[in-house]
């Protein structure tokens, strides 16, 4: 099942996928899905971020929990059974957040985060094909330390270790229609970033 969640970081969001099986407002993502002409299916948060009418039917929280608005509505999105989960407006806007919607991604691997000309997730060991974008550098940072082989790119490597403080794996390109990412141990996060 896929699922489109829609938090409420400031940044504008030129366009949203539609072919989605389920939808979910976080807060003021609320009224970007209104604005964007998505009805949610299920609508959450402490709605600290919406300055509107909340729907009657919105799951309300209390803005002091222990839990950010984006965790209620990942694991909402379990709930309903969610493969994939396709995440707008986590990114930007407050650096605390934008980190913490980040470091999710090792609680929700099925998650994507996606933001103007950027897109991240992150991967563990295995095989992973990923296919060129054009006018995007690939850039692939070790979640603190992985060994990879990159194949197909400008810079690739071999069973290299590679560490979260070094920019070695930052801005590489595709050198043909797609890249091997080969992680033998660790994890890492795939970003593909507008040049």
């Amino acid at each position: 099942m896929r699922v489109l969640i829609v938090a409420a970081s400031p940044e504008p969001i030129s366009g949203l996928p539609r072919d989605v099986d389920y939808i979910i407002g976080v807060d003021g993502g609320y009224e970007t899905l209104l604005n964007h002409g998505l009805n949610p299916d299920l609508v959450v948060g402490d709605f600290d971020s919406f300055t509107g009418e909340v729907p009657i039917d919105a799951v309300r929280y209390p803005s002091e929990k222990d839990v950010t608005d984006l965790e209620i509505a990942l694991e909402a999105a379990r709930g309903h059974g969610a493969t994939e989960m396709l995440v707008y407006g986590a990114l930007g806007g407050r650096l605390d957040m934008t980190l913490g919607n980040i470091g999710l991604l090792e609680a929700y691997p099925e998650m994507r985060l996606f933001t103007a000309g950027q897109t991240a997730r992150l991967v563990g060991a295995g095989r992973h094909e990923l296919p060129r974008q054009a006018n995007h550098y690939l850039s692939l940072i070790p979640w603190k330390r992985a060994n990879v082989s990159i194949r197909g790119v400008k810079y690739p490597l071999d069973r290299h270790d590679v560490v979260s403080h070094e920019a070695l794996t930052i801005s590489n390109e595709w050198a043909g229609e797609s890249a091997d990412l080969i992680v033998h141990e660790g994890m890492v996060l795939v970003l593909y970033v507008k040049k």
